[in-house]
């Protein structure tokens, strides 16, 4: 009896299999015409459009599998492109203290007035009579330009370029990106200075504030009434902090904010070769479902990985 029972069911099976059987197109699969149709992808009734890979990925999850494993794709790529913004996120406020355009009230920021004045360098010979403040010349002042100056760099340049004219001094950067980074204007009477930032100094990114000492007065020399010489030492420091300076937004006690000053050099070259490299265009994966790609997101091949985690 069991053998009969056997039979009949084989029948059954043989009497619904061999008309699909029958009634398939010529060169479709038999797989295509038998109960297993039910696992069959959509993919596989195209025109031949889509890849091999896609149609055998289809016969083997069906439309229930496709569906579950879009379902998974979709919520690993979302996952991933929300965890990319915040990372962006996060970046943005890293690197918000770089504008592209300088603020309205810079000046105030970057630019910082004090007084070399020390009487008592002249000792009883006094000043020269056309002013005992002056800029170093020659040999003198590149060398203590350079002292001055030593790492400091703007827009990947060094500061190593010092030029005087009358009663103000320019520091810049060489190159073919050549420019301004900052102007120092001495009153030789007085001894009264004038700092105003031009270009930002290059600075470590980052959310805390982060700064960079300039000892401008071993630029500047008291002139005595004899013609000799003194150095005036530590007497005209300055600070330049990345941030965008205190609640009135000034620059004050020899500290400037160079947090809303952009850059306004030149652009002639790429960044110097120490710059960090480029990193490669990112090429999105594609969905063996689809033919097309997940999502742009750099985060999109990742998730796709894990998504195929259903079929082991």
């Amino acid at each position: 009896m069991s053998i009969a029972i056997g039979g009949s069911f084989w029948q059954q099976n043989q009497q619904s299999w061999s008309p699909d059987v029958n009634n398939r197109a010529p060169g479709s699969s038999v797989l295509a015409a038998s109960p297993m149709a039910l696992f069959k992808g959509a993919n596989n009734a195209s025109n031949g459009s889509t890849t091999a890979a896609s149609r055998a990925l289809d016969a083997m999850l069906g439309p229930f599998g496709a569906t579950v494993m879009n379902s998974s794709t979709g919520m690993a790529v979302l996952a991933a492109q929300q965890a990319a913004d915040r990372v962006n996120a996060k970046a943005a406020a890293v690197t918000s203290n770089v504008p592209t355009k300088s603020v309205a009230n810079v000046a105030t920021q970057v630019t910082f007035s004090g007084s070399l004045a020390s009487p008592d360098v002249f000792d009883t010979t006094g000043p020269a009579l056309n002013g005992g403040y002056h800029f170093l010349s020659g040999t003198a002042l590149q060398n203590a330009f350079n002292l001055a100056m030593l790492g400091k760099r703007s827009h990947g340049a060094a500061v190593d370029t010092v030029s005087v004219s009358g009663n103000t001094l320019t520091g810049s950067t060489s190159g073919l990106n050549a420019h301004k980074v900052f102007t120092l204007t001495l009153k030789p009477n007085s001894g009264l200075y004038t700092f105003t930032l031009a270009n930002p100094i290059d600075l470590p990114t980052s959310r805390l504030d982060k700064f960079t000492t300039m000892n401008l007065s071993l630029l500047v020399q008291a002139v005595m009434s004899d013609g000799t010489t003194a150095p005036l030492p530590n007497s005209a420091v300055v600070e330049v902090h990345n941030g965008l300076g205190a609640a009135n937004g000034t620059a004050h006690n020899g500290v400037v904010h160079q947090g809303g000053l952009a850059y306004t050099g030149p652009n002639n070259t790429p960044p110097p070769s120490n710059a960090p490299a480029a990193r490669p265009k990112y090429v999105a994966p594609i969905n063996p479902l689809t033919g097309r790609s997940y999502s742009a997101a750099g985060s999109a091949l990742m998730a796709n990985a894990d998504s195929l985690n259903i079929l082991t």
